[in-house]
């Protein structure tokens, strides 16, 4: 079965993300066993030269003093302090740099998990939606397929049956027919619950992309600080260690922090800013031309879908042009503050753009199949280079790419391959006399007003 998250751009991005937080991880992990070491060495070297220092200290008690023996003096409380020194290294290693580091890590690696629970449930939540779609398809099929040989039962027995016989046929076709509507709309709701559900996973994609990256932009801050104190700490020792510590302390001096992340962003920035969604389209066993099916029952079929889909795409066309003229409203009145409000209309306006490309798509491919069946000039639509099928066990699935905005912030590059000119953006554009204003929204804006849309879309889009 083909996968419908394969070629998601969110998608992508997020799995290279997950793959430069997964080597900064490593990194951090094996700096901070390095610096363990590097403690226990100098809290066991201070252990050593204490030894020593006291050793030194009783052999002096036993020997007259003169000057040699105060000068073996000094020595030893030469190598007392030295020992103070290493030990307070160590000890500040262990606290100032370790101890904070694994804390971080293991914050940071019970929130991955969390992240990637919440986009391997979303992610689920597509699948099991894109095979429940193929799964009323298929009982669409049947059932309808069914309903055609009783149909064609009752016509072709008229005047061979009985008055009774007649009517409990005529009984059977109608309870038929109230079946195969029920499964039918059932089988639309579940296409137009598609939307919801990829949606949904897009969003959390980018939530939890943002929330890896401040993760990485923490992590960055956190090994810039550690080598701050070390070199410290370092910088208490005597001229032998001064030497060694001038080469880090310039090193140090070099680190920019921004310009790390600056780096962290280009690292993970992707070439392309466009971002093309799979649908599923509604298939019907009335857009076979070779099936059984009497043509007049055929056409009458489609019209009645078409019929349906045209109040869907009249109503969102509606909508759409109450938010433009909300969206109008906003931008040439200055004193209006409410930014709320603007960002969830601007959500909505992308939103109800995606519903309005989904319904023009189903629209001409309904529309296609009743030209051919009426012998007319096929439609023409800008969708038509958007529409692929495929074939499974013996069925024959449509999908539509429908270019939709990219709202991670990265670097944008141009992408070849065919597309619907989707009326969505990253931007929006807003008609005001005769100049062209352009309202940018930020990705946390659209991400609200999409769950604000999910949890009451009847009051949102009325």
């Amino acid at each position: 079965m083909r996968d419908p998250l394969t070629d998601c751009s969110y998608n992508k991005v997020y799995k290279n993300l997950k793959g430069f937080s997964q080597n900064g991880e490593n990194f951090c992990k094996q700096v901070t066993s390095i610096l363990q070491q590097r403690a226990n060495l100098e809290i066991n070297y201070a252990k050593g030269l204490q030894k020593l220092a006291i050793k030194l200290s009783k052999t002096l008690q036993s020997t007259k003093k003169n000057c040699l023996v105060s000068a073996w003096a000094w020595v030893s409380e030469g190598m007392k302090s030295a020992a103070d020194l290493h030990q307070k290294l160590g000890k500040a290693i262990e606290l100032e740099a370790i101890k904070p580091t694994h804390q971080v890590l293991s914050v940071h690696e019970k929130k991955r998990k969390s992240l990637d629970n919440e986009v391997e449930k979303a992610a689920n939540l597509v699948i099991s939606n894109w095979n429940q779609q193929i799964k009323a398809k298929k009982k669409l099929m049947v059932s309808t397929k069914k309903h055609e040989a009783l149909a064609h039962l009752v016509e072709s027995s008229k005047q061979t049956v009985t008055k009774k016989e007649k009517q409990k046929l005529l009984s059977k076709l109608k309870k038929s027919t109230e079946k195969l509507a029920k499964e039918d709309e059932n089988y639309y709701q579940k296409n137009l619950a598609g939307c919801a559900t990829r949606l949904k996973w897009e969003n959390t994609l980018e939530n939890c992309y943002q929330s890896i990256l401040e993760l990485e932009k923490e992590r960055i801050k956190l090994l810039y600080n550690n080598l701050n104190q070390y070199t410290q700490h370092i910088s208490v020792f005597g001229q032998t260690l001064t030497t060694c510590h001038t080469q880090i302390h310039r090193a140090i001096n070099k680190i920019d922090v921004e310009k790390d992340i600056q780096a962290l962003m280009e690292e993970t920035a992707v070439s392309s800013t466009e971002n093309k969604s799979e649908f599923l389209l509604t298939d019907y066993f009335e857009e076979d031309l070779n099936n059984a099916m009497n043509k007049e029952r055929q056409e009458s079929s489609i019209k009645s879908k078409l019929l349906r889909l045209q109040k869907d795409i009249e109503k969102a066309s509606r909508d759409r042009a109450g938010l433009e003229q909300m969206l109008k409203s906003y931008s040439s009145n200055s004193a209006f503050l409410d930014t709320e409000s603007q960002r969830i209309t601007a959500a909505l306006m992308d939103e109800t753009n995606l519903k309005l490309d989904l319904l023009q798509a189903n629209s001409y491919k309904l529309s296609s199949v009743l030209a051919e069946l009426e012998q007319r000039p096929q439609p023409n639509h800008p969708c038509s280079n958007s529409i692929f099928r495929w074939k499974e066990k013996q069925q024959t699935h449509s999908y539509v790419k429908i270019s939709r905005p990219f709202l991670m912030k990265v670097s944008r590059a141009s992408c070849g391959g065919q597309r619907i000119p989707s009326a969505s953006s990253a931007a929006l554009l807003i008609i005001t006399g005769s100049n062209f204003q352009r309202l940018v929204w930020p990705s946390s804006a659209v991400v609200f007003a999409r769950l604000y849309i999910l949890s009451k879309p009847d009051k949102m889009m009325n």
